[in-house]
Formats: C-alpha cells, sequence, structure tokens
C-alpha cells in the first residue's frame, strides 16, 4: 500500500509540475539530428524527455537536445496510399543537462489514430 502511494505522489508531482518544467530549456525545432519524428511529435516528446533526464540530474534547470539517432528503423509499417499511416520506431536522444550527457531511449509507434512515445527514466544512460 505504502508502495503504491509513493508512486502515485511522484506521478501527480510530475503531471502537475511537468508543463512549467519543460518550458524553459533551450530546444528549437527541428532538433538536431536525425529524428524522423515531424516537429509536432518531437516538440510533445520533449517534455517526458526532460523530466525524465530530470530524475538523474536533480535541480539541473540548463537542458538542451544536443543530437538524436534511429537506433531501430521505422518497421511494421503501414500505408494508405502512399501515405505512412503505421509503424514503430526506436530513437536516442542526447541530452545536455548542466554540462553532462544523458542518452534517452524513446520508443514510438505511429497508428491511424496518431503517435505515441515511450520514455521510461530507468533506461536512461549517463556519460
Amino acid at each position: 500500500m505504502i508502495k503504491k502511494l509513493f508512486i502515485a505522489i511522484v506521478c501527480i508531482t510530475f503531471s502537475v509540475g511537468g508543463y512549467v518544467f519543460a518550458q524553459g530549456y533551450d530546444t528549437s525545432l527541428p532538433l538536431p539530428g536525425e529524428s524522423v519524428a515531424n516537429k509536432k511529435l518531437q516538440y510533445d516528446t520533449l517534455r517526458p524527455v526532460y523530466m525524465a533526464v530530470g530524475t538523474k540530474a536533480a535541480n539541473c534547470k540548463n537542458m538542451k537536445i544536443v543530437n538524436t539517432k534511429v537506433t531501430k528503423q521505422p518497421y511494421n509499417l503501414k500505408y494508405r496510399g502512399q501515405q505512412v499511416v503505421g509503424g514503430l520506431w526506436e530513437e536516442l536522444w542526447s541530452v545536455n543537462a548542466c554540462s553532462k550527457i544523458y542518452d534517452v531511449p524513446i520508443k514510438f509507434i505511429l497508428d491511424e489514430t496518431g503517435a505515441t512515445y515511450m520514455v521510461s527514466p530507468k533506461n536512461i544512460i549517463s556519460k
């Protein structure tokens, strides 16, 4: 019971403070590197990426995406005519947080209703 309550409190804290958390960082779109995500998807993914890095770089207020690369090419592609309407791919976004680099793995899922991304703080690698 205590573990579940702690997880709920952490999630509430991140979701309430998240918007302000990601707003002050130096990020221009499109992101540098090889990301195949469009500008809207990049924008939508920024907040959870910065929040995840914030769990590793506590109190850091100076973050910037410095590189992106595709680590798993798009696969299971679905088409409507010539337009891609479904597929999966993985990227690695590198974040400079207070002069330390953090690599953040991201899984993207595209379907006919939009895109989903998965970011987990436990998978972040610091250099």
